[in-house]
């Protein structure tokens, strides 16, 4: 990790969605308040236990938030994206502590700011407690239905929500194709789908071989996205 101190904070500020409905005053305000840091692909951003993580907007990069279960599996929760935050925000006096833990998956540039700096912002504009609340239910409506998909669909089913996610988050249309360009491993996609290693690898070479999708260092490409939403739905 580095920590840079001569950008331009501002223009960075400008480009969070959470902090859209403040004005160039209230930026230059707030902006003794944020640090900016960049990460290298793998870097953690902070680690399950840690005390006062803080809150932390991508401005640019992916990151992914972990759990470790009880059995030693490891279980990525989300990915989060440029505009997107992560982190803890507690309302009283109690130190927050981090459930899990955050980790680049590509070189990634973040702002972040200190749980307490936070909590003076939501003070002085509370119109950002209102935004940070529907943030915040959005999240656990993602989370809720990711437990559900988990519990009830067949793997096949799970691993085309998490690429239609991945779609919706970062894919990119090219001629025939939607690519999403992001290091994903096969690793990845049974951490998120809550599978095996070796049945992600199943699913995805079955796919491969029936022109659903393919996959190259760095990115998959996925050239019938209406075969993925029929499995889902």
């Amino acid at each position: 990790m580095k920590e840079i101190r001569n950008i331009d904070k501002l223009e960075l500020i400008k480009t969070i969605p959470l902090l859209s409905g403040l004005k160039e005053d209230d930026i230059k305000s707030i902006e003794k308040f944020f640090v900016y840091k960049e990460y290298k692909k793998g870097e953690y951003v902070f680690y399950e236990g840690d005390k006062e993580p803080g809150i932390h907007f991508v401005i640019d990069g992916i990151v992914k938030l972990i759990k470790e279960t009880s059995d030693g599996k490891t279980v990525i929760l989300r990915l989060v994206t440029k505009g997107e935050s992560f982190g803890w925000l507690v309302m009283k006096d109690s130190t927050p502590t981090s459930t899990y833990s955050a980790q680049t998956l590509v070189d990634s540039k973040i702002l972040y700011i200190s749980n307490q700096d936070f909590l003076k912002l939501l003070l002085m504009y509370p119109a950002l407690a209102v935004k940070i609340t529907c943030d915040s239910t959005k999240k656990t409506l993602e989370a809720y239905d990711r437990l559900k998909s988990l519990a009830v669909e067949k793997v096949e089913g799970r691993i085309a929500t998490l690429l239609l996610e991945l779609v919706e988050k970062i894919g990119k249309k090219e001629s025939d194709r939607i690519v999403i360009n992001a290091p994903i491993t096969r690793q990845d996609i049974a951490e998120m789908a809550g599978t095996t290693v070796e049945t992600a690898i199943r699913v995805i070479s079955k796919w491969k071989k029936e022109g659903i999708l393919d996959t190259e260092r760095g990115k998959i490409e996925i050239f019938n996205l209406d075969y993925l939403k029929e499995i889902v739905s």
